[in-house]
């Protein structure tokens, strides 16, 4: 399955859940690709020294129409990970892009090729509403939603919901919303859990019951540039992780 990770507001941990998640479909043998659609290339940076270095980058899969996907991947240092990296040339492509009718196929269409040999595909999009967000959406099969339990989770979330109905009337019309993560909670902050229960109120069984605390062992997993599940097998921390997996596991079976 193809799975973007998307949000319309920045920092809100799409780039470190696509890490975090990597890690755990890993620890079951599952080979997962990612994909860095975001041209802060964070994702990148985070299995890749130097993104600048690289010969080929995610900007050159798009715009060469000759190149194939299995060229331009990365193997990670991790077993059954690998990556399409991107890093800030890819903001230079967008210009082309938009001027290209057919632009918004271009990522699926190079999935295509190697998406078989891959358990998932994990997505990581840019914070925007923007073309690499569609072709990201056109490309795959379900939409993972981050939220923080702040006055615009959902504000901002109505934005994004709108571009994935619209892609789903002509470019993907399979697309489905697996469903809302509510990331980074402080249970402690009253305010925080007011807008959690808004946040279920208003998205009701589409928010996984598994919630991703705000701890230090994630900021330290990112720094060392390990998913949390390798950095800390058995903490609280990795569990979350795995039990997140398991309802998004649970969600797709039930589509």
């Amino acid at each position: 399955m193809i799975v973007s990770i998307a949000a319309q507001k920045g920092g809100v941990g799409k780039s470190s859940m696509s890490l975090h998640l990597s890690g755990v479909l890993a620890e079951n043998n599952e080979k997962v690709l990612l994909c860095d659609v975001d041209p802060q290339a964070s994702l990148s940076s985070t299995f890749i020294d130097d993104v600048y270095s690289l010969d080929k980058a995610l900007k050159d899969l798009l715009l060469d129409p000759d190149l194939s996907a299995s060229e331009v991947l990365s193997k990670t240092k991790f077993e059954n990970i690998d990556i399409i990296p991107s890093n800030l040339s890819l903001g230079l492509s967008e210009f082309e892009l938009l001027s290209n009718p057919d632009s918004q196929y271009l990522l699926s269409d190079k999935l295509d090729e190697v998406k078989q040999d891959y358990h998932t595909v994990l997505i990581d999009c840019p914070p925007s509403l923007g073309i690499f967000t569609r072709l990201a959406l056109v490309a795959s099969d379900y939409v993972l939603i981050p939220l923080e339990c702040s006055p615009y989770a959902v504000k901002s979330t109505v934005f994004l919901l709108e571009m994935i109905n619209r892609v789903r009337k002509r470019a993907n019309p399979q697309l489905e919303v697996l469903g809302f993560v509510i990331n980074k909670i402080d249970a402690r902050r009253r305010i925080e859990q007011d807008y959690n229960s808004l946040i279920r109120e208003h998205f009701k069984d589409k928010v996984f019951k598994t919630e991703l605390k705000d701890s230090v062992k994630y900021a330290e997993a990112v720094a060392l540039k390990i998913p949390i599940s390798f950095y800390q097998r058995k903490s609280e921390q990795a569990e979350s992780y795995r039990q997140l997996l398991k309802e998004i596991e649970d969600a797709r079976i039930a589509f």
